[in-house]
């Protein structure tokens, strides 16, 4: 039979009721785990939720709808939103579209969108990736390079 001693000055309850969480590092390092896997789950959900979008857009160029990547339907607006002072030509899949069709916003505003419908270039846009371009120039005189902006979505 094997007698366990005592160390020096220890007596046996105290060596049998050691807590595990109490040794050296051994709660510090579940903490900083714990800490890190917080951090990774909020670094991964903010870094992949919604559509991708660019980091900027070009001066003047406040907004493209529909977002870059997002779905949308057939009958979706299609434009941007632009600074005062610019006058934009818009196409669609490589088809002009019509300044006097670039209706559906305010243009006062700086909205330019064209909606699909009957007497209009597009009836409605065509299922799958659907890609527009704008190119804006300035109306006012003011030393900034053209607006050229390209993005894509996918058309239900």
């Amino acid at each position: 039979m094997h007698v366990q001693e005592n160390e020096p000055g220890e007596s046996p309850e105290e060596k049998s009721h050691v807590n595990w969480s109490l040794r050296r590092g051994v709660a510090p390092t579940i903490t900083a785990l714990v800490f890190a896997l917080i951090v990774a789950v909020v670094w991964i959900a903010s870094s992949t939720r919604g559509a991708p979008r660019p980091d900027t857009f070009p001066t003047g160029l406040l907004a493209v709808i529909p977002d870059e990547g997002a779905q949308a339907p057939k009958q979706t607006l299609v434009g941007v939103s632009l600074s005062p002072g610019w006058q934009p030509t818009i196409t669609i899949d490589g088809v002009a579209i019509p300044d006097a069709q670039l209706s559906a916003g305010t243009r006062q505003l700086g909205e330019f969108f064209f909606s699909p419908g009957e007497d209009m270039v597009f009836s409605q846009l065509r299922r799958g990736q659907v890609c527009a371009r704008v190119v804006a120039i300035p109306t006012i005189d003011v030393e900034v390079d053209n607006i050229d902006h390209r993005w894509c979505w996918t058309s239900f």
